[in-house]
């Protein structure tokens, strides 16, 4: 059987917003702040929240997004070639709808993909426009320690995940990062233990996975989430449920990216 279902989001409209402020927080970390008066629109869920971010490409004079947010993917198809935007898909690191910000943290590295390339150029006043997607974390309730296992480009989902956990829950977390400088202090319960893993020379993914392998696993386990490069997503899962014994049902899996491999264009 699959994992648990997703948390869908609230009244999902398409939301323009434009960079404020864009700044470099570690090597391989990028945050870019948005805002405007369409942020109240969208309704702040806590955990791992995720949307479509639609970007002009640069070679485009203005950002073109579908209509209908139902249907948007068709509509997309229907654009002309060159009017399409880039469409990544992102997790919300900070919600601050008091002043009207939102950050999205972008993982850069030296030969970026559409997302970090765009994140290194944009500028205050750059439009954007988001299509919220609600939850993929769902625990259902589920009594037991919590085990979250990701890539650098899980940090935000990390992140807001122990940020709306109750305070008396426990578990651990396994963040692979390409260098330790990436390394990112965040609000947690205190019984989630953070363990870092530096990636080093191996596959991405590698180094999570082999210290999961080496993690003893609570007698209380509740809820799995793992996410990031498609091996350490699917590997991670592969080992919980064949390995470990752990029914299917108490695991969420996504691959965020995959080596080699660009999704919608």
């Amino acid at each position: 059987m699959a994992g648990p279902e997703r948390v869908a989001a609230v009244a999902p409209k398409f939301v323009e917003l434009e960079v404020l402020s864009n700044q470099q927080v570690s090597p391989h970390i990028r945050r870019v702040t948005l805002g405007g008066d369409e942020v109240h629109a969208m309704t702040p869920q806590g955990y791992d929240q995720w949307f479509r971010f639609f970007m002009r490409r640069e070679d485009q004079d203005e950002l073109r997004v579908p209509k209908s947010p139902s249907t948007w993917f068709p509509q997309y198809l229907a654009m002309r070639a060159s009017h399409r935007p880039w469409i990544r898909n992102y997790t919300v690191r900070d919600f601050r709808l008091d002043s009207g910000e939102l950050d999205i943290d972008f993982v850069c590295h030296e030969d970026p993909g559409p997302g970090a390339a765009w994140a290194i150029a944009a500028r205050p006043g750059e439009r954007a426009v988001l299509l919220d997607e609600g939850l993929l974390y769902n625990d259902d309730g589920l009594e037991g320690e919590v085990l979250m296992v990701g890539d650098e480009s899980v940090l935000p989902a990390i992140a807001g995940i122990c940020g709306s956990l109750a305070d008396d829950a426990r578990g651990t977390a396994v963040i692979e990062i390409g260098h330790r400088d990436d390394i990112q202090d965040f609000a947690r319960p205190a019984g989630i233990d953070i363990r870092w893993v530096e990636r080093g020379d191996v596959r991405e993914g590698q180094a999570a996975l082999e210290e999961l392998r080496g993690l003893r696993m609570p007698e209380e386990f509740g809820y799995a989430y793992n996410a990031g490069e498609q091996s350490l997503a699917t590997g991670a899962r592969r080992h919980l449920v064949r390995d470990r014994g752990i029914d299917k049902r108490r695991i969420t899996f996504t691959g965020y990216w995959k080596l080699g491999k660009s999704y919608v264009d």
